[in-house]
């Protein structure tokens, strides 16, 4: 698209100003100014945390606080209880 406008004294000189510090050509400002106005205008993105907390899967649980880090041993030692259980049986 073309775009044809005029600027007021004080927008040219901050556009002069502007192309003095960066270095860039008006296109590439305006493009810039452009995106970053249209990314304030969007609803901010949700996080996954955020997400799982909306739905209440943030801390409804009652586990081991390192569980993220030890989770295999927890298995492990919930196997060998429910093992224990069955009397030793197996499946295989």
């Amino acid at each position: 698209m073309q775009l044809i406008t005029q600027l007021d004294e004080d927008a040219a000189n901050k556009l002069t100003y502007i192309q003095q510090q960066t270095g860039q050509d008006t296109e590439t400002i305006l493009k810039t100014a452009i995106e970053q106005y249209y990314q304030q205008l969007q609803p901010p993105q949700k996080t996954a945390l955020d997400i799982f907390q909306d739905f209440g899967l943030v801390g409804c649980i009652d586990a081991d606080p390192n569980l993220s880090t030890n989770y295999k041993s927890v298995i492990s030692e919930s196997f060998e209880q429910s093992k224990a259980l069955l009397g030793g049986q197996s499946n295989a």
